[in-house]
């Protein structure tokens, strides 16, 4: 398209703004497009991340409630474990029961050797 000067010019001026609103229509209209799509891409992304966010908040309400019932176990296990400590023998104990074994194998050598010695003679 040539301008020329003196030929015409309202056509021309008006064909250069037609021209030019809608260059400027386009652009905007592209723009806007680009844009809806970005937003349409954000969108996706912030479901796909909420939707990540739920189960990864499920799998730790989860866990957690494993791990109660593990800490539960456990201090249960450990009340247990006192009650049977506590009745086990202390080493003053055991040294009383080694003591009486030692007196009754003792009395019992004793005796053997008594029964050994009076029959021989």
């Amino acid at each position: 398209m040539s301008v020329m000067i003196g030929s015409d010019p309202p056509w021309g001026l008006i064909e250069a703004l037609s021209t030019a609103l809608a260059t400027a229509g386009l652009g905007a209209s592209a723009f806007v497009w680009r844009l809806a799509t970005r937003f349409e891409k954000a969108s996706v992304a912030l479901e796909w991340q909420k939707a990540e966010l739920t189960a990864a908040k499920q799998a730790g309400e989860a866990s957690n409630l494993r791990l109660a019932e593990r800490l539960t176990q456990l201090h249960d296990e450990h009340c247990r474990l006192r009650e049977i400590t506590a009745t086990l023998p202390t080493r003053g104990d055991l040294r009383d029961m080694e003591e009486r074994l030692i007196e009754r194998m003792d009395a019992l050598a004793a005796r053997i050797d008594h029964a050994l010695g009076g029959s021989g003679a």
